[in-house]
């Protein structure tokens, strides 16, 4: 149980191509919510989902762009 706890989870690729569609869904929501088409809440739902596709989708180009880390010299 110990050895679980002591390996960190690293994500090996980011794959942009997954944020345009998961963009569509959002805002649908956020459209649907705040056009009455249903209730204003889902609406806001859409807009907290929406803050968080923007952050994610900033740290994933942050990972994509930045260099990897050196190897430590033995």
């Amino acid at each position: 149980m110990a050895e679980l706890r002591n390996k960190p989870v690293l994500v090996e690729r980011v794959r942009l191509w997954w944020y345009p569609i998961a963009l569509l869904p959002i805002l649908a929501l956020f459209y649907a919510g705040f056009t009455g088409i249903l209730p204003t809440l889902f609406g806001l739902v859409g807009l907290f989902a929406f803050f968080f596709w923007v952050f994610s989708f900033g740290f994933a180009i942050y990972a994509k762009l930045r260099r990897p880390p050196s190897d430590p010299r033995q």
